[in-house]
């Protein structure tokens, strides 16, 4: 099989269009096909979307786009800056709302006469909207109205006045172009009316929509690289039309309508997976990408000193390296240092900046992890770091919400927990102080501590 008929089963049926304009915040559209990684994206994530995108189109394909839905970290800034590469554009959702189903038809004036309402009928509109010179919309002209309003005039019940379209318009339900239509799905059901009246925030007037698009719209397309789980993703996953997958994470991925390429391989970065593609094809990216995927390699790997690194990755991190001209263990250091101690980061960025949810034993869990090069700052910092995490797992319902501080010079982890009392008695860690555990040499997130928490949750149920 060739490559381009690999990748022709890979999109079959998905309609892929041209890129998306450049805009650094994007409203996504059914005419692009988006790669993206999880939430509160790590290097990892942000270099295997802008790598993979970058294969695709070389491989012959448009309307492939990086983006990204969350704020790149400082060392995922470190290492954009240092390979000359513009972070991914800003997709805060893909959930389906009805500006993306809004069809902005030819409206009539107000005080336009009932024969401006006929011609456009003439020519197979069903439904006209009625909107001010103020683009406020006033409601819409239909065949009943004008109907009703042809009766009135056998009558003589006008006295003989051709009646404007504000006189005949009728009321319609509203919708801003921001809602989600999801959250209307029922009102949408059990209403009568064929069409409804889009409108800006402002309530200017943006389109039409009709019952059976509200029903069916169209879906965003995404291939999610670094995560597979839904709890992990995008604002709005759940609507999309998920096309591909690519990862090295435990599986959790929601069910997809039709087969789909799905790729989960035990290796220690997906930047890894895309390098081997790009090799495997014979398509040396340039500088700017291959130094994003060497990032994401040495950072997900803390240069290979992971329990997760594999052969592979000291094989795709070599050739990428040679690609970029460098030496990978100066920089790797360089990258592992680029981050501020935890004296300098907000409670926020300890917390959520590499945070991801998961599912187990039915609880839902929030792992947070920060590297640190040292452990000296962390006594200062434990009590509001508490409280912050009391706050967390509250508002989010949690089981267990954990902070691995990951130490990248010794390798070592501590963990600060809270959340049930009875499953933290449960925990095979040594205890060091109040509320915090000495992981020893556990570094991996997916490899060591989810399967460890996984063990303790399924005893404790």
């Amino acid at each position: 099989m060739t490559p381009k008929q690999e990748l022709c089963i890979l999109f079959h049926n998905h309609n892929l269009m041209p890129n998306a304009p450049s805009d650094r915040t994007e409203i996504w559209n059914s005419l692009t096909t988006y790669v993206i990684g999880h939430q509160r994206p790590d290097t990892d994530a942000i270099a295997s979307a802008l790598g993979y995108a970058w294969f695709l189109t070389q491989s012959g394909y448009d309307g492939i786009r990086a983006v990204r839905c969350g704020q790149p970290g400082e060392q995922t800034q470190f290492a954009l800056k240092r390979f000359g590469q513009t972070a991914p554009p800003f997709l805060p959702s893909v959930a389906v709302t009805f500006g993306h189903i809004a069809e902005a038809q030819v409206v009539v004036d107000p005080n336009a006469p009932l024969s401006d309402a006929m011609d456009r009928f003439s020519t197979g509109e069903q439904v006209i909207p009625v909107v001010g010179e103020d683009r406020i919309p006033v409601g819409v002209v239909t065949p009943l109205a004008l109907a009703r309003a042809f009766a009135r005039r056998l009558r003589g019940d006008d006295g003989g006045r051709e009646p404007t379209c504000r006189e005949i318009a009728e009321k319609v339900t509203m919708y801003k172009e921001r809602e989600r239509v999801s959250d209307h799905r029922n009102a949408v059901l059990r209403s009568e009316e064929n069409s409804v009246l889009i409108t800006d925030e402002s309530g200017c007037y943006v389109g039409m929509a009709e019952q059976k698009e509200l029903l069916s719209p169209p879906r965003a397309k995404l291939i999610l690289v670094d995560h597979n789980e839904l709890s992990q993703a995008v604002t709005g996953a759940e609507e999309a039309e998920i096309v591909a997958v690519l990862d090295h994470h435990r599986l959790g991925n929601p069910p997809t309508a039709a087969p789909i390429p799905f790729t989960v391989d035990p290796v220690g970065s997906t930047s890894t997976l895309v390098a081997e593609k790009c090799r495997d094809r014979a398509l040396e990216p340039p500088r700017s990408i291959a130094g994003m995927l060497l990032s994401g390699i040495l950072s997900d790997t803390l240069v290979f000193r992971s329990p997760t690194t594999s052969a592979r990755d000291r094989a795709a991190a070599a050739w990428l390296s040679n690609v970029c001209r460098l030496e990978m263990h100066q920089y790797g250091a360089e990258l592992l240092h680029a981050a501020s101690g935890l004296a300098a980061k907000s409670l926020d960025d300890i917390l959520d900046g590499d945070r991801k949810a998961y599912e187990m034993a039915g609880l839902n869990i929030s792992i947070a992890q920060v590297e640190v090069t040292g452990m000296q700052e962390l006594p200062a910092r434990i009590a509001e770091l508490v409280a912050a995490m009391d706050d967390r797992a509250f508002r989010e319902n949690l089981a267990l919400l954990c902070l691995m501080v990951t130490d990248v010079v010794t390798g070592e982890s501590h963990m600060l927990v809270r959340g049930s009392s009875r499953l933290i008695a449960g925990l095979p860690f040594a205890h060091l102080g109040e509320n915090l555990y000495d992981l020893g040499d556990i570094v991996s997130r997916k490899k060591q501590l989810v399967p460890a928490l996984v063990g303790v949750l399924e005893m404790s149920g």
